[in-house]
């Protein structure tokens, strides 16, 4: 069972006055997104949430360097395996964190705690799966999107069919995966695969080896869009997924839908699902909905095969409506296609 990483002690951990640092603008964009996703909460809850983030940034960075010695140590004397009792389980990086617990089927987030809560939303013909990652983690691809991936500009446009150009900012950028470009790109991408073998596992009842392809975000603005289409991998088997990471207040203000009628601009801004051709005269006479709009919603990823169609609505107004995207390989246990 896993040991969730909020237990562990950070009181410790001592911080200087924000106005010292030259993050301020960062922390308080920590503490509108917390206010955001906590209406109720007070201006002394929002800076307690800052407070103890910026104390688990230090103590992760600390608990890197010991954890990073201590494994070198041990691969040296060939004792790989001792790593877990030698190790403080205090230590964020301790195995004990990443043990997946069995009682809700829930995933653990390295390293900021919390856990991914996962659904399957059964549709006829397709499994959707809908997760919600923790505030922290999302909060963390910000800072890395806005500190890494946005300066680094590596451009994407050419491997996807997205209308993102209406404004200066609007982009489409590669997020790199892999451990030695980019370690936060390869921690995210773990926990994807880690997804992913959950999805096979409950859709078809098999295990699997999955394989992250590419990454990217989607940052859209007024009047950008996204025509209908699908994805490809490189197995016959491939899944792909979208996270909502930032979402402008007009959109976070619509209601989720269930039909088109006399709803005028009520999906602006949503992704559009299709995996059938059925319209509303069909569902009228009892054919099953082959189509389904999502509204976006801060920290929901949403896992589907790469072959189901979707498409993005144009929004109207101020703000980023920033994504981030995936491709996933999947190979049978022996690594084959």
């Amino acid at each position: 069972m896993a040991r969730p990483v909020e237990n562990i002690n950070i009181d410790g951990i001592e911080i200087v006055p924000e106005s010292e640092t030259k993050h301020i603008a960062k922390f308080d964009n920590w503490r509108k997104s917390y206010k955001r996703q906590n209406p109720d909460a007070t201006d002394e809850e929002a800076q307690l949430y800052v407070d103890n983030k910026r104390k688990r940034k230090i103590k992760i960075a600390q608990d890197k360097v010991v954890f990073t010695e201590l494994e070198k140590k041990l691969e040296d004397e060939n004792r790989i395996d001792d790593l877990a009792s030698e190790l403080s389980e205090d230590n964020y990086f301790h195995p004990i964190h990443f043990t997946q617990a069995e009682e809700d089927g829930a995933i653990p987030v390295d390293p900021n705690g919390g856990k991914i809560l996962v659904n399957m939303r059964p549709q006829l013909a397709v499994n959707i799966m809908c997760v919600e990652l923790p505030l922290e983690v999302i909060d963390e691809l910000n800072d890395h999107i806005d500190n890494t991936i946005i300066p680094n500009n590596e451009d994407f446009s050419n491997k996807l069919i997205g209308q993102i150009n209406r404004d200066k900012r609007s982009a489409q950028l590669r997020f790199p995966h892999k451990k030695d470009e980019d370690e936060t790109g390869k921690m995210f991408a773990d926990v994807l695969e880690g997804l992913a073998k959950q999805y096979i596992t409950q859709t078809i009842d098999t295990d699997c080896v999955p394989e992250v392809n590419d990454m990217w975000t989607i940052h859209s603005y007024e009047g950008d869009y996204n025509p209908l289409h699908d994805h490809g991998s490189k197995t016959p088997i491939g899944l792909s997924c979208i996270l909502y990471l930032k979402v402008p207040e007009q959109i976070e203000a619509l209601e989720p839908v269930d039909t088109l009628n006399g709803a005028s601009g009520a999906v602006d801004g949503f992704t559009y699902l299709q995996w059938g051709t059925n319209g509303m005269r069909d569902v009228n006479i009892l054919r099953p909905k082959t189509d389904e709009y999502v509204k976006p919603v801060v920290g929901t990823l949403i896992m589907f095969p790469s072959w189901l169609r979707h498409s993005v609505n144009p929004f109207f107004g101020e703000g980023e409506r920033r994504t981030f995207s995936a491709n996933i390989n999947i190979y049978d246990k022996e690594g084959n296609e």
